[in-house]
C-alpha cells in the first residue's frame, strides 16, 4: 500500500505545481487589468443567452477580441 501512495501523493504535488503556475501565467497575459477582465465575462455571459447553435461563434468572437485565444 506504502508503494502505491508515495506515486500518488507525488502525482498530486506536481499537478498542483503545474495548476499554479498555468494561473499565475493567464493573470500575466491578461495585464493585470479588472476592467478588461470584468467586460471580458460580460461578453460570455451575453454569449449564455443565445440559442445553443450560436454560442460557439459567440464565445470565439469574445476571446478574439479580448485576446484570450
Amino acid at each position: 500500500m506504502k508503494k502505491l501512495i508515495t506515486p500518488l501523493m507525488a502525482a498530486l504535488v506536481l499537478s498542483l505545481g503545474g495548476f499554479a503556475f498555468a494561473a499565475e501565467e493567464t493573470q500575466q497575459q491578461q495585464g493585470g487589468d479588472p476592467q478588461r477582465e470584468q467586460e471580458y465575462q460580460a461578453a460570455l455571459k451575453k454569449c449564455d443567452t443565445l440559442p445553443q447553435a450560436e454560442r460557439p461563434k459567440c464565445i470565439e468572437a469574445a476571446k478574439k477580441k479580448f485576446g484570450q485565444m
